[in-house]
């Protein structure tokens, strides 16, 4: 059962002032929800669901039955003129472990994709670009808030120099691969997305905090595995990937709005937090989700204390 502090906000207004106060959630149940991605050298995963009642009860089940879409018609079309229609498929990398795919088509660089998705008498469509990518100068670990050197515990660093150009729009993932777990999914970051307005054409370093997983999959744990599996920095033994990409202002945009609920592991489009979306609807309604292009890049670490140094720096690329 998902909970959220809105569940208790009725009783605090009861309590505290005579007059009722009625709260309202939106009401979105059985709209389309897309959630679509393309990077540069991927093939383009898009998944299709309804939206739910935000206090549903999620099971594998209800899932498969209720929630995810298997009939719609779904296509992109490239800026080069190459159209490719979708195929629904299992996929492990969906977030709810089925999406439509192609091999025919991988995202390419300084590129447009327009997607258009068909389903119950309505079309949807929207537009997403890959730019280009942009370097980092340095990534490493380093010492957690107060320390001098690194035990088991430890921050990621990254070292970038923006390049000056208006509206770069900039976000970071990560995964956590190690023998107690492994990320499935890429994880946002805090904030899942931001702009280069504070430090444009500057050099600036960033730490890279894990977001909060998804709640909706998660099996059963400890209190102590909990803790490990929710954090926010790394641990001795851990394999982080990183993925740093520059998005369009489409994507930022909704990344932006949607930071809120995916700093806590809460999945926005069940959110009734307003999230803006890039999805246009033939009807003119307003539609939930985002069509998201990224011109990414990956480093690969291993958190490795036998091997610190004075500095604090203890990774090693793979």
């Amino acid at each position: 059962m998902k909970t959220s502090h809105l569940l208790f906000l009725p009783l605090i207004l009861f309590f505290s002032c005579q007059t009722e106060i009625e709260v309202k959630i939106p009401d979105y149940y059985n709209k389309l929800v897309v959630e679509g991605y393309i990077e540069n050298g991927q093939y383009p995963i898009v998944s299709l669901s309804r939206s739910i009642p935000y206090f549903s009860t999620m099971t594998m089940n209800y899932l498969r039955d209720s929630v995810i879409i298997t009939d719609a018609k779904v296509t992109i079309t490239s800026s080069k003129g190459e159209t490719q229609e979708l195929i629904f498929m299992p996929f492990l990398q969906a977030p709810l472990f089925f999406g439509y795919t192609t091999w025919a088509m991988k995202g390419e660089l300084n590129t447009s994709y327009t997607l258009t998705v068909e389903w119950n008498n309505k079309t949807y469509t929207s537009t997403t670009s890959i730019l280009n990518t942009f370097d980092l100068d340095s990534v490493g670990f380093v010492p957690t808030f107060g320390k001098t050197a690194i035990d088991s515990v430890a921050n990621l660093r990254i070292w970038m120099t923006d390049d000056g150009q208006p509206d770069n729009y900039y976000q970071f993932k990560v995964k956590i691969h190690n023998e107690d777990f492994q990320d499935r999914l890429w994880i946002t970051t805090i904030p899942a997305a931001f702009d280069n307005s504070p430090f444009k054409g500057t050099s600036f370093n960033y730490e890279i905090m894990r977001g909060a997983p998804s709640t909706i999959f998660m099996p059963e744990m400890t209190e102590r595995e909990m803790r490990r599996y929710m954090r926010m920095n790394y641990r001795t033994g851990d394999t982080v990937y990183l993925k740093y990409a520059r998005l369009d202002y489409g994507g930022f945009r909704f990344w932006l709005s949607a930071n809120g609920e995916l700093t806590f592991g809460q999945n926005p489009f069940m959110s009734p937090t307003p999230i803006v979306s890039n999805i246009q609807s033939s009807t003119g309604e307003r539609c939930l989700g985002v069509w998201c292009g990224a011109a990414a890049q990956e480093w690969v670490g291993v958190l490795d204390t036998a091997t610190a140094k004075s500095s604090g720096a203890t990774f090693r690329f793979r």
